[in-house]
Formats: structure tokens, sequence, C-alpha cells
């Protein structure tokens, strides 16, 4: 193991948050029609938004899939192990289906993108590279971009990993406003936990309070 003292670690730890910040910075200043469209497309879904990918990708789709449901809107994540094997006949014409892929290359990704343009699903490619595979296949193309370098050995998913999270709770705090979904509603789906507790029927703000 490398020998490394406390204040190089803190310098390193403080670099890597840097980058983050600089990633995020960097979106947001660049939000623009393509944010919209994609925003506008996931509010009014008539059907379930559908969220893919591999790898980190699939740790933020989940993610990503579940505060999309808290905030009003109908998601599920669908793993390209279960999709290529069948499951992708769930997803009708009324879905839309994010696929989440930095290179936008993982054949995975590519074949659920695939079998949704052929069931006339709304597909949209969250990506980096905007001239990939998946982005000239998927209807609708959401980019989210971060200097490769930031990644840890460069090719590491972490910073990436942060703006693409970030950007999914942009988009989930428009839908939110969009859908006009109350905490009433919440707290009905949500029972469990501390949330369903400060949001049950007959609490006051104060019981509410961590």
């Amino acid at each position: 193991m490398t020998e490394m003292d406390r204040d190089t670690a803190l310098q390193l730890a403080r670099q890597t948050m840097a980058q983050h910040v600089d990633a995020i910075e960097g979106l947001a200043n660049e939000l623009d029609e393509a944010f919209w469209s994609c925003a506008r497309l996931l509010a009014d879904c008539a059907g379930l938004v559908w969220v893919t990918g591999v790898g980190t990708s699939a740790a933020v789709g989940s993610r990503f899939a579940h505060i999309l449901t808290d905030c009003g809107a109908r998601s599920m994540f669908l793993p390209p192990s279960d999709g290529l094997h069948g499951h992708s006949a769930v997803m009708s014409s009324d879905d839309v289906l994010v696929t989440m892929s930095r290179g936008g290359e993982s054949g995975e990704v590519i074949g659920m993108a695939e079998i949704a343009n052929q069931r006339n699903v709304a597909t949209v490619a969250f990506v980096h590279n905007t001239s990939s595979t998946l982005a000239r296949i998927c209807r609708h193309v959401l980019p989210i971009q971060s200097k490769s370098e930031y990644e840890l050995m460069g090719f590491v998913a972490t910073t990436s990993t942060i703006a693409y999270s970030a950007m999914c709770d942009a988009l989930s705090a428009v839908v939110l406003e969009a859908k006009g979904y109350t905490l009433e509603e919440l707290g009905q789906a949500h029972p469990g936990g501390a949330v369903g507790q400060a949001l049950a029927p007959g609490t006051t703000n104060e019981e509410s309070q961590p």
C-alpha cells in the first residue's frame, strides 16, 4: 500500500469534491431546451417512465426511478438483463424509456432502446457522448457531460455519477412541480420509516421534526 499522510489525503478528498462541484455548476450553466423537452416528456407521460442502464448507470437509474415516483411520475427501473430476456414486453406506447450510458456504447442499453423504438415507446438518451450510437438511435437526447479527467484513473465513474444524479434531481424537481404531487399523496404511498411517521395524518409540524 502506498504511504500517504493525513494532509495529502485531505487535499485529495477536497480536490475530488471540488471536481464534483465544478461538474454540477457546468451542467447548471448549460441547461437549455433539451432539459426542458425532457422534463415535459417525463411530466406528461401517460404511462410508466422506465429507466435502464448498466454498471454505475444502473445505480443512478434505480435511484432516479424511485425519486420520480415519489414526485408523482410512476417509474420503474428495468434492468437490461431482464429486458433483453423477455421483460421488455412490459413497455407500451404510452411509456417513456430513459436510457443511461456515459459513453453511449453499452450494447445492452442500446438493445433496450432498439426494442423500445420498435414498440413505439418514447426513448431518451442520457449521455456524455452525444455522437454515440445510443444518442443516434434515441428520439430524445439529454447531454450530461463532465470532464473525463475528473473520473478516478480516468475511467471509474465518480464525478459523472454525481453529475447524472444531479441532473436527475433537477428533472424530478420540475416533474414534482408540474404534477402538483402533494405531501398527502406521498404520505399515502410512503407510510414506512421516519418519513411515513412524519407524514401520518394528524401529525403536527412539531412532531414531524427529526
